[in-house]
């Protein structure tokens, strides 16, 4: 504890000493890994998620960008039944029933572009971000059994900061709020409501309501570049 406290120390009291890597009228380029947890209305698990961001600084506070992430999760298996029915088909519809969880993979794909303030401040520069873009999802053919997309308007808030490295490369943690307009849970459904649970749902988890909007919150850890040579701050 007191070797990582010393190490803060050292840490900080350079930050105060070297610029930060934010050079003005250059593009930077930033590589980013974490994680997409969906709000519960969206019946959607939390997953994996991969991304890549472009951005041009018009000065060391302000620039513009463009983004592009690729996600994969799992809907909800408590929140699609399937009631099956075997058997003698006249005896209500069969004589032996079986429920059934059901669950499938769906990715993401989001393209955007935003715009982001930061305030460097030595070797640490903290940021505000905000954009527009449009996502698509993607159920696996080979489970579905059919291909199916969705797609429409998404908006992008969060906030982060950036560590620097060098003169070119840094380390970079944000925190994203992304909503995904027009959304469908219904497209979601891995039976697509042919066999759905409609005789005794109140001996299930209740589903939580639908709603045309779904929230997800990004985590993610990059690796900022600036490409070509560097100079200026």
């Amino acid at each position: 504890m007191r070797r990582m406290a010393h190490s803060l120390a050292l840490l900080a009291l350079s930050a105060g000493t070297l610029s930060a890597q934010i050079q003005p009228k250059r593009f930077s380029v930033t590589t980013r890994l974490g994680t997409v947890t969906p709000e519960r209305a969206a019946s959607m698990d939390a997953g994996g998620l991969v991304g890549l961001d472009t951005e041009y600084s018009f000065n060391k506070y302000f620039g513009i960008g463009t983004s592009f992430d690729v996600s994969r999760s799992n809907t909800r298996r408590e929140d699609f039944v399937a009631r099956l029915a075997y058997g003698n088909a006249a005896i209500g519809g069969g004589d032996s029933v079986h429920y059934q969880y059901l669950s499938q993979p769906v990715n993401t794909i989001n393209l955007g572009a935003f715009a982001v303030a930061r305030y460097p401040v030595g070797r640490i520069a903290p940021f505000v971000m905000g954009g527009i873009g449009n996502y698509t999802l993607l159920l696996d053919t080979q489970v579905a059994g059919r291909a199916a997309r969705q797609n429409d308007l998404s908006y992008t808030v969060g906030g982060g900061v950036w560590f620097k490295l060098s003169e070119r490369t840094g380390i970079q943690f944000d925190v994203r709020s992304l909503t995904l307009q027009k959304y469908s849970r219904s497209f979601l459904d891995p039976s697509s409501n042919k066999s759905p649970n409609r005789v005794f749902p109140e001996d299930f988890p209740a589903v939580p309501s639908a709603k045309n909007t779904a929230q997800n919150t990004v985590i993610t850890l990059g690796f900022r570049y600036i490409p070509g040579a560097s100079g200026g701050n």
